[in-house]
């Protein structure tokens, strides 16, 4: 029997293996791209002038709340007596109103207690009447502060709680 020869150096017809320094120029440019885009990234982040975040933070000024400790009144309704208990919030932009709000909070309440105790159980059981009396309360408000040379932007009035018995 004849003996063949193997070379184990040859892939192909005796031609010598390539790739090592193609494989070592491919992972040189891999990490030559990798420093260049971190580079212009770090540029961007923190060498680009704060026009952006002047622009986001200019959006809408923040909602204040303040909100009234609960109050009980008599309702009037056909037959016994029932209560209505409400717990209400003020939503303004304007901090200076929300310190007025809270600086004048006797008159307001006094007032508040007498428009609650006017409404009709009827009324107050449906949507439109509770939105009413919300809009009602927000005027009242307004009123009281601008008659007192108080800021009066009130944007709405909250109910956090509406009972009735």
């Amino acid at each position: 029997m004849a003996k063949k020869e193997v070379n184990l150096d040859d892939d192909e017809g005796g031609a010598p293996k390539k790739g090592g320094k193609g494989k070592l120029i491919v992972l040189i440019l891999v990490v030559l791209l990798l420093v260049v885009g971190g580079a212009a990234a770090a540029w961007f982040f923190l060498m680009a002038d704060g026009d952006d975040t002047e622009q986001v933070e200019a959006g809408p000024p923040e909602r204040l709340y303040t909100s009234l400790e609960p109050m009980t009144v008599n309702i009037e309704a056909p037959g016994r007596i029932r209560y209505l208990r409400a717990e209400l919030a003020l939503v303004t932009h304007d901090p200076a109103v929300a310190e007025a709000f809270e600086r004048h909070l006797p008159a307001i309440r006094n007032d508040l207690l007498g428009i609650l105790a006017e409404q009709r159980y009827e009324d107050l059981n449906t949507r439109a009447g509770k939105e009413a009396l919300a809009e009602e309360l927000k005027e009242t408000i307004a009123g009281i502060l601008r008659s007192r040379d108080a800021p009066d932007a009130v944007e709405a009035v909250l109910f956090n709680e509406l009972v009735m018995q």
